[in-house]
């Protein structure tokens, strides 16, 4: 049985990356992982997260030449074992990527949550990803109609319930008090993620509910920032940072609510994730977000402005019967057709 290929943006692209350790999870192939950059130097730490059945190859250097010579070298390893592969969000691809394509012989394009500004000004490289795909897989029914018409849409593949796997502790981890409110954040530590409104949220709530605490869990090129933003906020002891490489669902379950500030195009696994679990979802108001979340049944969306949001969490505070926790969906109609779709995806 042959290998998977996978081709991802970077080892911070959290989205993409928990959704290939799910299919390589309930996989019995052999799956392998090329990320395009490793800026955060993740490598070690992504790949023992991934799971032995999942190999990741990356690159070291900010040099595009440096960074084309080792992406040369690893198309050159792969290549008999792998001619087709799933390209993962290909707006965030460079131009050095582009000689890896000269050794696949063809390619799926996956796109999950974009940036704003990823389809507003589509790079080269983008493009000739895109154009050279056989098919094109969109995460909502808005990139399709707006943006990829010819694409077809394949919602976020998550875990149908909690995989009671050992993880850690949040409130033992942070040292929180037991009856702390815990509020979770899912994602790339990118400007797009808007997770200085996430802090500030806090900073709003802290002054109305003595023991509120967000955790922000993920990787990227921002936490040096988010770090001195919270400091110059004076929030310290209620933002804590998670690096992601957990078991995410176990996380997710530990938390009151899943806080979600990025302003989604497409469906956004964690919020999926968490509606799955019956998680409570606070989120921006957005094309994507609206998609995964149905007012005041499975969350609440807020926005445009940080205090919409923070009414919601507030109200959810004060008030837990608003959104009673429901169990886990493990064997719905909506289930089995998601497993279906990327059954088909992956065998084709």
């Amino acid at each position: 049985m042959s290998g998977l290929l996978h081709i991802l943006p970077s080892t911070s692209d959290l989205d993409a990356l928990a959704q290939v350790r799910i299919l390589a999870g309930n996989s019995q192939r052999q799956h392998t992982c090329i990320c395009l950059h490793d800026q955060p130097s993740n490598q070690e730490q992504l790949q023992g997260w991934m799971g032995d059945n999942v190999n990741v190859y990356t690159t070291h250097s900010r040099s595009p030449w440096i960074q084309a010579t080792q992406l040369y070298r690893i198309g050159m390893a792969i290549r008999d074992s792998h001619r087709q592969g799933l390209c993962w969000n290909p707006g965030r691809f460079s131009m050095s990527s582009l000689i890896l394509f000269r050794q696949i012989e063809s390619w799926d394009s996956i796109i999950t949550t974009p940036s704003k500004r990823e389809l507003a000004y589509p790079g080269w490289a983008e493009r000739y990803v895109l154009n050279n795909s056989k098919k094109i897989y969109v995460s909502s029914e808005y990139l399709k109609s707006n943006h990829f018409q010819t694409g077809q849409v394949i919602p976020p593949v998550v875990q149908n319930e909690s995989t009671s796997q050992p993880c850690i502790d949040l409130k033992k981890q942070f040292e929180l008090p037991a009856n702390a409110t815990v509020m979770l954040s899912i994602g790339q530590f990118k400007s797009f993620s808007r997770l200085k409104e996430a802090i500030w949220i806090t900073g709003i709530l802290e002054h109305l509910h003595e023991n509120i605490h967000l955790v922000l869990c993920g990787t990227g090129e921002q936490l040096p920032i988010l770090k001195n933003y919270r400091d110059q906020m004076v929030l310290r002891p209620r933002i804590h940072f998670l690096e992601p490489w957990h078991e995410l669902t176990e996380l997710i379950n530990q938390a009151n609510c899943l806080l979600v500030t990025a302003d989604h195009s497409g469906q956004d696994w964690a919020i999926k994730q968490a509606v799955q679990l019956g998680i409570p979802v606070i989120a921006s108001r957005s094309d994507g977000n609206q998609e995964c979340i149905s007012h005041n049944k499975n969350g609440f969306i807020g926005g445009p402005s940080a205090g919409g949001i923070a009414k919601y969490l507030h109200q959810l505070i004060i008030d837990s019967e608003v959104f009673p926790k429901s169990e886990p969906k493990s064997n719905n109609a909506e289930c089995k057709q998601q497993w279906d779709s990327w059954n088909a995806l992956l065998n084709q």
